[in-house]
């Protein structure tokens, strides 16, 4: 983002951050170029477009990766130990089950780690306005870039809904 492109709106209100995406939408602005910023979580607000999220998916794969490499550590472990048993396991299937479930745990918290780090929000180095009000409960609610040609529809709409800054980056 080049300094002087962002504009962005303070809101004082949730709803009025919605209704300003909802408009910057309607005007043409694509979802990604539109940022919104609060110091409390907008759920109940349609703010902001939430994308198709992976990581859910991805940490039930570590996990099934992590349970099957478990399961196959104690067993084949057991199978290569050459102890006279009689046929029976050296490990009991209870114990194989707390290596699996542990080892299940492990490939989807390390999953989710990596899967965060790669995806969050420091991986793409978006740098965002840094406004102290948002603190205070306002939304922040802006453009990153704004084409020229929508630069002064952009700052109408915004203005209807809270004050105008423009970002210095």
């Amino acid at each position: 983002m080049k300094p002087g492109d962002a504009i962005y709106a303070l809101c004082r209100r949730p709803d009025a951050a919605e209704k300003s995406v909802t408009e910057l939408v309607s005007l043409g602005i694509a979802t990604d170029d539109i940022i919104v910023i609060s110091s409390e979580p907008l759920e109940h607000c349609r703010v902001g477009g939430q994308g198709r999220v992976v990581m859910p998916w991805l940490a039930v794969c570590g996990a099934i990766v992590g349970g099957i490499g478990g399961f196959l550590l104690s067993t084949l472990t057991q199978a290569t130990y050459p102890i006279a048993t009689g046929g029976m396991p050296i490990i009991t299937l209870w114990t194989d089950g707390i290596i699996t479930y542990e080892l299940t745990m492990l490939g989807a918290i390390l999953t989710t780690i990596v899967v965060f780090l790669s995806t969050g929000p420091l991986a793409g180095c978006r740098e965002l306005p840094d406004e102290p009000q948002v603190s205070q409960g306002n939304v922040l609610v802006g453009v990153s870039s704004v084409p020229e040609g929508l630069r002064d529809q952009v700052i109408r709409l915004l203005n209807t809904y809270g004050e105008v800054k423009q970002y210095q980056g």
